[in-house]
């Protein structure tokens, strides 16, 4: 009845909205849930002003941080539709203010961070919304904490509890002894602790602290099974999507009595060993070569990239992260993201969506290292190029600039690829990178912070400004945080030859799987070793990147398309005048027997001898520097500076 009485409410209002002005044909109900009942329905902006992050505004709503959080929120990214720019439907500065001062900690503690358009300056001061409500808000005393008397929960950690007005812990005592039967059964030590949390919660500073929904989802995942068996359904007043994570972090460790672990086993199922974890454990009898085959018919909807979570979710089914000899469980949320995005496209060939794969026989428990936060938002691998490689490879979507695929992101960044590829600063690279492809933990992004942004403007103004082109509005460094944030402090290390090789495979740098050798990421570090200290810095390991990434691409483009794919002896002169380095036979002959192998010079040896030339090429080049003229030395050519060294 109550949906039926929104839904009708929402229609009158939107014949109200069309018959005030022809200019309001353009209003629209918006669906954001949070922001249902804060006394309007309709907006010019239903997916959120531009700017703003739907995802990042629910989370700090659902927070509750301020009674008044929503308000300010809602009227902010999804405005009240009018007729005209009427500032009577804009919050307060004093609302804003207030909001900000209640959520500072809260925003803090939850690594959130307030909106970066959102200043409160900019608000009106009268004439607006909620300023009556909030220029001087009055708290309540705070209510009295008693001693715990049920006697179901007068062995917990805490000895306090507060209730609600008129009730009493006699009556609660009733209420909660109901739970009894199930509790003595032993079917889940998180039974008790939960009910004592929600029925006589902690008192804490006169306020009573929030149930864990981690608490919650362990001992539903126990015992709901065993009310299902007696005809019982998980009460509705217990359901665990109404708590939060919150106050998780003060619930402490249960002692359970472990069954025999299982062993944990190295992943060989190709699908999966690429994971963020190595080892599984499996069912008695089972194989991952028999499993191989069960993951495999779900192969065209991963190569199709319907979407980015469909991988992941498949091996946390049937290769799951083996975990003290246990399997971790399926994440629900992840689930629900891959089905998503994969359904529709399965339901076009008339094909379901597989029963072993239902969400709902999964739950949210261990949501958290599948990279899902407890509001919703799902970590996914890096797939923009310019940002792969770097110390972290999951992001978040959308990003901190409101893009809604790497896709998006990635077309908005090619405006920077001269600065990138200029190097101007040696933040720019990580700086657009950590806007446009955040870092992601736990299913939330990590900010920049407003001094790392300064670092990298500061650097490459001048370059930009060579161009006739300004610093981005969008990219404005006051509105980044200065605390809780990544400073630009936090760099890789210098980088050894094996680090080199290893940060070369990882990104993708290989050809039919085969990545570079120890020797050759030797060779390419002492070509961009331009301080000749052993190792490379993150500048110069970018221009290393670059170096290998477009032989790479001609390789696979040009060479690649052979049974064995390999260079010719006649395609490796061409390759080499191309590069203006002009042998004679002799020394190409030399060169030539030194790299080959069977049927050519295949991609590793074809990358260490460009690099072996270019360093000669350089030194020959260091060598003319120092000569009292600018002229070349006639009795001493390149040609036979290069000879030397390699014949």
């Amino acid at each position: 009845m109550k949906h039926l009485f929104l839904a009708v409410l929402g229609l009158l209002s939107l014949q109200w909205v069309h018959s005030r002005s022809d200019d309001r044909t353009n209003c629209k109900p918006f669906t954001a849930s949070f922001c249902q009942g804060v006394g309007y329905t309709t907006t010019l902006h239903p997916t959120g002003v531009q700017g703003y992050n739907l995802q990042q505004i629910g989370q700090i709503v659902e927070t509750a941080c301020s009674p008044h959080v929503a308000k300010l929120m809602c009227r902010i990214v999804v405005p009240e539709c009018s007729s005209e720019d009427d500032s009577r439907l804009k919050p307060c500065r004093a609302l804003c203010v207030q909001v900000k001062a209640d959520c500072e900690s809260t925003l803090r503690a939850k690594w959130l961070s307030w909106p970066l358009r959102l200043r409160c300056e900019t608000l009106p001061e009268s004439n607006c919304v909620g300023a009556s409500s909030v220029v001087s808000v009055i708290q309540t005393p705070p209510s009295a904490c008693q001693p715990i008397t049920v006697p179901f929960c007068k062995d917990m950690t805490y000895t306090e509890t507060v209730l609600p007005r008129q009730e009493t812990q006699d009556n609660i005592a009733l209420t909660i002894n109901r739970f009894n039967p199930l509790v003595t059964s032993g079917c889940s030590p998180h039974l008790k602790p939960f009910l004592c949390s929600v029925y006589v919660p902690e008192c804490v500073s006169g306020k009573p602290r929030p149930p864990c929904r981690t608490l919650c989802e362990h001992a539903r995942s126990h015992c709901g099974a065993q009310m299902r068996s007696l005809s019982l359904e998980w009460p509705e007043a217990l359901k665990c999507e109404a708590f939060t994570t919150e106050s998780c972090e003060h619930v402490p460790v249960i002692s359970v009595s472990q069954a025999p672990s299982a062993a944990c086993q190295p992943i060989t199922v190709p699908l999966c060993k690429d994971l963020h974890y190595t080892e599984t454990v499996l069912p008695e009898k089972e194989t991952q070569d028999v499993i191989s085959l069960k993951i495999n018919q779900f192969y065209p909807l991963v190569k199709v990239e319907c979407s980015s979570h469909l991988k992941p979710l498949l091996c946390s089914i049937f290769v799951p992260e083996c975990v003290s000899g246990k399997p971790r469980p399926p994440c629900r949320t992840l689930c629900e993201k891959a089905k998503s995005g994969c359904e529709p496209l399965m339901n076009k060939f008339g094909l379901p969506w597989p029963e072993e794969l239902k969400c709902t026989a999964f739950t949210t428990e261990s949501c958290e290292h599948y990279g899902v936060s407890s509001s919703g938002g799902v970590c996914e691998p890096i797939t923009i190029p310019m940002c792969q490689g770097l110390s972290y490879n999951q992001t978040l979507i959308p990003n901190l600039l409101g893009h809604t695929s790497q896709r998006e992101a990635f077309t908005k960044m090619s405006f920077f690829n001269s600065m990138v590829q200029t190097v101007c600063s040696v933040d720019i690279r990580v700086f657009l990178c950590r806007v446009y492809a955040p870092q992601c933990e736990a299913g939330q992004a990590q900010w920049p912070c407003r001094s790392f942004c300064e670092k990298a403007r500061r650097d490459c103004e001048g370059l930009m400004s060579n161009f006739g082109i300004s610093w981005p509005e969008e990219l404005q460094c006051s509105s980044f945080p200065e605390e809780m944030c990544i400073s630009e402090e936090k760099r890789s290390k210098m980088l050894n030859a094996e680090d080199v090789a290893a940060k070369l495979e990882a990104g993708g740098y290989s050809v039919h799987g085969k990545a570079l050798t120890l020797s050759t990421a030797r060779l390419l570090l002492t070509l961009m070793d331009a301080d000749q200290s052993g190792d490379l810095d993150v500048v110069e390991f970018f221009k290393l990147e670059r170096f290998v990434g477009a032989i790479r691409r001609e390789y696979v483009e040009s060479y690649g398309s052979r049974n064995q794919p390999s260079v010719t002896e006649n395609q490796m002169k061409k390759a080499l005048v191309a590069r203006e380095f002009h042998l004679d036979d002799e020394t190409f002959r030399v060169l030539w027997q030194e790299y080959r192998s069977e049927g050519g010079i295949n991609y590793d040896k074809y990358v260490a001898a460009l690099a072996k030339l270019q360093i000669l090429k350089d030194r020959f080049k260091a060598h003319l520097l120092n000569l009292p003229c600018d002229c070349q030395v006639a009795s001493f050519t390149m040609n036979q500076f290069m000879k030397t060294a390699i014949v």
